[in-house]
């Protein structure tokens, strides 16, 4: 699919959503040095991020399912206003055990969020096209992964992590007034959000996951995934700068030349999941995933990191937008919302104990220790998702029997 059959209110959407998380990407790569440097131990930053996957499964449910009962749009721009108070909550901690305030705001507006944006963009992709749809979608998104860590990266080196997160504020309030003007014209259904109606949906969604079908290999495979990426991410800034010697901003230089690769790989990454299957373009990312891990760990210097950094970006590429499409063919539109909130959530679960374990194993282990592990889970992935994530055969319709009698 070209990029001029992009339908164009989901065009919209997702230029406006740049603007949100180009403030969002400035603070997040920076994270775990910013808990640092309001007195956090390796171990408690680990806690930190533990305590954040469990606050994401707490909402992510739930957001999706306000999502299809309220609106798409309508739900973004609550979303946009927790997202808010998130950035306040870290810009003013004086602690980082405070931080966590900024956490559960931040896990409340994604879990609204989120699934509302994957779910519009499947509603708006054209027939055939889902997984080059996401592709678009997802590089032009990754502008903001891109701008955001070299901005806060440089304002954080100049000026420190307080003033950063300011101008980060600053930014997402301007975001959020652009969400509230776009769900202004939309009807606001607040009546149908029933606890019934939740009990209900949640039921036959997890009737149909429990039946160990798609749906349920989707989950575990990239729990394993994310699993993985918990293991080692939290600790990545502190190993690339202490271990390897690099220095804050040429770590989030690093950061957004990988979000460059994604944001490049991510359209003919979509055409080679539509042309040949998504489980194969799975399986190809989660297995580069496993060697950039270990290959991060072998040899840690700057010309290494460039290396890893880069297929990184390739392989996000690659699993990113087959994930996202095999999820939107997995269920009925009605429940997309929903999904993908059960979706966040269940990797979410297989990860909850992930940094924490990382954590432990970089402080009394080896710091490549971490990483040797989350490569493995990748491994791991790799097989079960071409084993496992196969779209189910469409059935032939039987011909009508007053055809077959006129015939």
């Amino acid at each position: 699919m070209s990029f001029r059959k992009i339908p164009r209110d989901l065009l919209l959407l997702t230029l406006t959503m740049i603007v949100a998380n180009t403030a969002g990407f400035m603070y997040l790569p920076l994270l775990p040095l910013y808990l640092a440097s309001l007195g956090a131990s390796v171990g408690q930053i680990g806690l930190f991020f533990t305590l954040q996957v469990v606050l994401s499964i707490c909402f992510r449910i739930l957001g999706g399912w306000i999502s299809d009962h309220i609106g798409r749009l309508q739900t973004i721009a609550i979303g946009g206003v927790c997202g808010l108070a998130a950035m306040l909550g870290f810009t003013l901690a004086p602690t980082w055990g405070w931080a966590i305030i900024g956490a559960l705001f931040n896990e409340i507006g994604g879990a609204l969020v989120g699934p509302s944006f994957q779910a519009y963009t499947a509603e708006k992709a054209p027939e055939g096209s889902t997984s080059s749809t996401f592709g678009w979608v997802n590089g032009l998104f990754f502008v903001c992964v891109i701008i955001g860590p070299l901005l806060g990266g440089f304002l954080a080196e100049h000026y420190g992590y307080r003033p950063m997160l300011w101008v980060a504020t600053g930014i997402f309030a301007v975001a959020t007034v652009i969400r509230l003007l776009m769900a202004r014209g939309a009807s606001w259904a607040v009546t149908a959000l029933k606890p019934a109606a939740l009990v209900k949906d949640v039921r036959a969604l997890l009737v149909l996951l429990l039946s160990g079908g798609l749906l349920l290999w989707l989950f575990i495979t990239d729990g394993l995934a994310d699993a993985g990426m918990q293991l080692a991410m939290p600790f990545l800034p502190k190993f690339v700068t202490e271990v390897g010697g690099v220095s804050a901003s040429a770590y989030t230089a690093l950061f957004a030349w990988t979000s460059v690769t994604t944001s490049l790989a991510m359209w003919p990454c979509g055409r080679f999941a539509d042309r040949y299957g998504e489980r194969r373009s799975i399986a190809i990312g989660t297995l580069l995933f496993a060697f950039i891990w270990w290959g991060t760990v072998f040899k840690p210097t700057p010309p290494i990191f460039a290396v890893v950094f880069t297929l990184a970006g390739v392989a996000q590429g690659f699993i990113m937008p087959a994930f996202s499409s095999l999820i939107s063919k997995a269920v009925p539109r009605e429940s997309l919302g929903m999904t993908w909130g059960v979706y966040m959530t269940a990797l979410g679960v297989l990860a909850i104990p992930a940094p924490y374990i990382g954590g432990l194993l970089y402080d009394n282990v080896a710091p490549a220790a971490a990483f040797v592990l989350a490569g493995g889970c990748m491994l791991v992935a790799a097989p079960l998702a071409l084993w496992k994530l196969r779209l189910p055969v469409p059935q032939p319709q039987a011909e009508p029997m007053l055809k077959r009698v006129e015939g």
